[in-house]
């Protein structure tokens, strides 16, 4: 019985981190340390978050084994910095935390910023579709013809926006195959 609720309590832990990265004091009591150092690294945070569990344990007089969760970060942070992670993180527009250790950090961050371009690419793409989708619902509003020859301007220089656009998502996303090809070819 006692297992299970340390082990609830440690799941409840592992949700108010995704949330406000912080403990309660019965989960500071509990919680694995060496385990909860895994999660983060796996997550991609930088060794210095263990002091955000330092500062929420020791609002109520509870210390971190700050040693046991840099041990599990180290081995989850290893899990997180390869390139395909950084890839993919990039690709979805992820946020790089520069968390990875040097000698994992070129391969990441190169990988990251291939993914990120496709990211932003596609989300330049999707901006200027939806603009024109706002424009076009503009024009059907229009009643003045200054107004609708003003509106069809502005839905002709979006769609070249658009163009130059989906341009940019084919050489992005080509990019990122013909690294994961190279990565691939590497290995």
């Amino acid at each position: 019985m006692r297992y299970l609720v340390a082990a609830g309590v440690l799941g409840a832990a592992m949700m108010a981190l995704s949330s406000c990265a912080t403990l309660s004091e019965e989960q500071c009591q509990v919680v694995d340390w060496q385990q909860l150092g895994e999660s983060d690294g796996t997550r991609g945070f930088p060794v210095t978050y263990v002091g955000q569990h330092q500062e929420a344990c020791t609002k109520h007089g509870i210390s971190v084994d700050a040693a046991s969760w840099q041990t599990g970060w180290e081995r989850g942070i290893r899990t997180y910095c390869t390139p395909a992670n950084g890839l993919n993180v990039g690709r979805t527009g992820g946020i790089n935390r520069n968390a990875c250790p040097a000698d994992m950090a070129l391969a990441f961050n190169e990988a990251y910023t291939v993914g990120r371009r496709v990211h932003d690419a596609r989300s330049e793409r999707d901006s200027a579709q939806q603009e024109i989708d706002r424009l076009i619902r503009e024009l059907s509003a229009a009643t003045a013809e200054e107004d609708r020859r003003r509106i069809q301007l502005e839905i002709e220089l979006e769609r070249n926006r658009l163009s130059s656009a989906q341009g940019d998502v084919f050489s992005a996303e080509r990019a990122a195959d013909l690294y994961q090809f190279r990565a691939a070819q590497a290995q």
